[in-house]
């Protein structure tokens, strides 16, 4: 299955070729890329791709790419930075790939006291921000990815019609296995 951004200063592409459950609705995924995007202050025309896969194409994934030989939640492939001057600023850029595990996902969700669909959001927005440049290598850059990440759930829970206040995250930026 893929779909098509609204607008045409954003293209996302989904995949989910394993027909998994992918725990939001397609229309709520181009809402949160839409809305970081407009948080994050990107103007310029950008294509992302989000992928959903099952456990064992994102254990292979992350070890792979992190050596880490274990399924994570999600994996963020940066391509362009919206940022970069070089570019013009009409040019769309492809800002990266999302890739998200939505049997880790909910697997995880009740550890962490939320839902299998708030979780859900919680790691595209994660991704989406790495994509963007954000990380959590110390614990100044994880404090600040957070506060990022709830401020744009708290958004993205006013266009659904919930209570931003009821926007609960997990330890986001502690992923096991990166001691």
């Amino acid at each position: 299955m893929a779909a098509r951004g609204r607008g045409s200063a954003m293209g996302v592409l989904i995949n989910n070729d394993a027909e998994l459950d992918m725990l939001i609705e397609p229309s709520e995924i181009e809402d949160a890329v839409a809305i970081t995007l407009t948080v994050e202050g990107v103007t310029r025309p950008v294509e992302v791709s989000v992928s959903f896969v099952d456990d064992e194409e994102m254990r292979g994934l992350n070890r792979t790419w992190r050596e880490i030989d274990a399924p994570t939640d999600v994996l963020s492939f940066e391509c362009d930075s919206p940022f970069d001057e070089d570019i013009p600023d009409d040019e769309s850029i492809e800002l990266g790939d999302v890739i998200l595990a939505p049997g880790v996902i909910a697997a995880q969700a009740a550890d962490f006291g939320t839902t299998p669909a708030e979780e859900c959001r919680l790691m595209l927005v994660h991704g989406l921000l790495h994509l963007l440049g954000y990380d959590h290598l110390d614990d100044e850059e994880a404090a600040a990815m957070e506060a990022r990440e709830e401020a744009i759930l708290r958004e993205l829970a006013c266009h659904r019609g919930d209570d931003p206040d009821a926007v609960r995250i997990g330890p986001t930026t502690r992923h096991h296995g990166d001691e």
